[in-house]
């Protein structure tokens, strides 16, 4: 129960008052949308500075009495660890902010006698950040802004050196401020909001705070439920959608036993899940850690243009020179001293960077950070994993052949008793059919090892499984594969993969997958080449047969088939050392190696956790298509950082002639560099991409 009072009401609007400590812990953007989805109330905010509660109601349909008691008895949502050092950065700063506007107010009011005092001593740290500078020979903005401020002083302008310190500090805030609310916003967009659970204890439901939960309690989930947790099935069945983490469509049974994941949905049944592990230690909210990590790596492009701005500051300080020498007025100087090209490129080359990853997010792709999104957008090539990229998310199982005297549905048992621990989509499609043909396949064989790009081994009754490739089982393990001879045929020709099951070293089985390409794909290809892509390749471990009837299909430039995953990654290797900017599709583990070894590694949304983590860009969705997004986001991105440049360039050059040869002082020119600068950065936060009819009419 929230500790909350009714402070003050008028008809339709009430205000409402609780712990600002309390809030700080809470989603507080998340606590304002449940409230608003009350029946009667038409919007609500919720201020953890203040501890305020704002909220606009019908008073047709929920009086003051019933709208105080949901209040009061609301549980807001809390914040994942993560979030909750955001929100109290955002603390910070509002009271840093406020602080700022105090201190502002003491300068007003101050005794004029002392305004000398106060202009050297807050002039200090801005000359020892000068000295600095000229121990190290750089002309820098430091040494800009000393030099602005230490011609007022020697003239005894202090007003004026009190006025550009003033102003120097608003834009230093203003910048920090843009910047931060770009992260911010980025960082609400991939969020997982969650506000209270059920839980069961000693045989009887609660319903407790997220942030009570603990890992080892047991939480109760029904239909249309949200799991916020990882964990592990304690009682009953469910059909749970797993798109959000595996890209898989469609609901899959989860029983007893059986492992769910935080972001999925209970499309039917209802399940007792013990707790793993929460809040930040869920996939969804290691995302969240990315956005901050990725920030430390900046992108070329940013340094470039970091260092263009430092490039430009001499000019500031040989213009000043020269105005004083030639017009012998230092006001003029001053004024030439007020006008940088350092601030309008640093701070709008992070906001392009921060807003197009928050937008790309909307889209279906995340960026790691700006470094990424720079690599694709000069990747002239781009290299394919086939199984579960470019082919469907789905693949199914057609056709089962058997040997030595098994029967199909034991070797279906046996084949999904192995695959089902392994999210590959190979290993799915056995899953499933198994299921569709109700063949049960209960744990009866000792730990699996899962051999990147070859199979699985197992110990099944004491006896030595494997199944997996031809190369792996033919090969690597020995086994005699000649009795299937005319059946690899069969499947070679309908254009289907093989995978193989021996137990003690005879072949029992051999399994035909269907695996069609993407719907999409060859499209996404054809879009990506208009998009500056010269090659595009096809790698793939399948069989050769197959690789080729895929890669002829979508029209790729390059096959192989039958590798291994260090075949992969030497390839991708080799296109570097020729001098291409290679991009790396994946979805599995043994992608991995490759997709670290290109200039830019992209992971598909249902692929590996290892994957994913190797990547350096996600898709989230179930699709090619984000693909197209993701290079004309890259694209436009850097095109907008390098115009801006041009901009700023162009617009201060304007300013300091003005400042030189028009009549404006130093503080004049202060405002005017700091407003060109955040109409810049504003600028600079536009969408890279037109907004849909309804989201337009919502932004009007």
């Amino acid at each position: 129960m929230l500790p909350v009072k009714l402070v003050h009401s008028l008809p339709s609007r009430a205000r409402f008052r609780s712990s600002p400590a309390l809030l700080r812990r809470c989603n507080t953007a998340a606590f304002a949308r449940a409230l608003s989805q009350t029946r009667g109330v038409k919007s609500a905010s919720v201020s953890p500075i203040s501890g305020s509660i704002l909220v606009y109601y019908d008073e047709s349909l929920i009086d003051i009495a019933r709208l105080t008691e949901t209040v009061q008895n609301s549980v807001p949502p809390a914040l994942p660890q993560t979030q909750m050092q955001t929100q109290n950065e955002t603390t910070q700063r509002t009271n840093a902010l406020w602080s700022y506007v105090g201190y502002q107010l003491f300068r007003l009011l101050r005794p004029k006698s002392l305004q000398p005092f106060f202009a050297i001593l807050g002039a200090l740290p801005y000359f020892v950040r000068a000295l600095n500078s000229v121990a190290k020979l750089k002309a820098d903005v430091p040494l800009l802004d000393a030099s602005a401020i230490g011609v007022s002083l020697l003239t005894r302008d202090y007003a004026s050196a009190s006025t550009l310190m003033m102003l120097l500090k608003t834009g230093e805030a203003l910048e920090e401020w843009a910047k931060f609310r770009a992260r911010e916003n980025l960082a609400e967009r991939i969020g997982v909001n969650v506000g209270q659970v059920w839980v069961k204890r000693n045989g009887t439901e609660e319903l407790i705070a997220y942030r009570e939960l603990n890992v080892g309690d047991h939480i109760v989930l029904r239909t249309g439920v949200m799991i916020p947790v990882d964990g592990t099935v304690a009682e009953g069945n469910a059909l749970v959608n797993e798109s959000s983490i595996t890209g898989e469509p469609l609901g899959a049974a989860r029983v007893q036993g059986d492992t769910v994941h935080a972001g999925s949905v209970i499309e039917e049944g209802e399940i007792v899940v013990l707790v793993v592990k929460k809040g930040d230690d869920t996939r969804f909210q290691k995302i969240l850690q990315l956005v901050s990590e990725s920030e430390k790596s900046k992108a070329k492009t940013e340094l470039k243009a970091y260092a263009l701005a430092d490039r430009l500051v001499p000019f500031s300080l040989i213009a000043a020179g020269a105005t004083a020498i030639a017009t012998r007025d230092l006001s003029r100087a001053k004024s030439a001293l007020s006008v940088d090209y350092s601030c309008a490129i640093k701070l709008a080359t992070p906001l392009v960077f921060l807003s197009a990853m928050q937008e790309a997010v909307s889209h279906g792709v995340f960026f790691k950070g700006g470094a990424p999104m720079e690599s694709f957008a000069a990747a002239d090539t781009i290299v394919f994993d086939k199984t579960g990229t470019l082919t469907s998310a789905q693949p199914a199982l057609t056709d089962i052949f058997t040997y030595d005297e098994h029967d199909q549905r034991g070797a279906l048992k046996i084949a999904a008793c192995l695959e089902e621990h392994f999210p590959h989509p190979v290993a799915k499609a056995i899953v499933r059919y198994a299921a569709e043909n109700g063949v049960a396949h209960r744990e009866e064989h000792s730990e699996v090892k899962y051999i990147a790009a070859h199979g699985i081994v197992t110990s099944y009754h004491g006896k030595h499984t494997v199944i997996g490739s031809r190369h792996f089982v033919g090969e690597d393990e020995g086994v005699d594969l000649s009795c299937a001879a005319s059946d690899e045929e069969t499947v070679a020709a309908a254009g289907k993969s093989a995978l193989y099951l021996a137990i003690e070293g005879k072949l029992i089985g051999l399994f035909a997958i269907d695996d069609p390409p993407r719907e999409e794909a060859a499209e996404v290809i054809a879009m990506l080449r208009t998009l500056g892509f010269k090659r595009v390749y096809l790698l793939s471990g399948d069989n050769v047969r197959t690789t080729e009837r895929i890669a002829k299909q979508l029209g790729v430039d390059a096959w192989r088939g039958e590798l291994l995953p260090n075949d992969k990654t030497e390839l991708v290797r080799s296109l570097r050392q020729s001098g291409a900017v290679v991009a790396m599709v994946g979805d599995g583990i043994n992608d991995s190696p490759a997709l670290c070894a290109a200039d830019v590694g992209i992971a598909m949304k249902d692929g590996t956790d290892l994957a994913q983590d190797a990547a350096d860009i996600s898709l989230r969705e179930a699709s090619l298509y984000p693909l197209v997004i993701a290079r004309i986001i890259s694209q436009r991105a850097i095109g907008k950082i390098r115009a801006n440049s041009y901009r700023a360039i162009a617009i201060n050059s304007a300013l300091m002639l003005y400042a030189i040869f028009g009549n404006s002082n130093s503080s004049v020119s202060m405002w005017l560099h700091n407003l060109t600068t955040l109409l810049l950065s504003a600028h600079s936060m536009r969408p890279l991409l037109p907004l849909p009819p309804d989201h337009a009419k919502e932004a009007r």
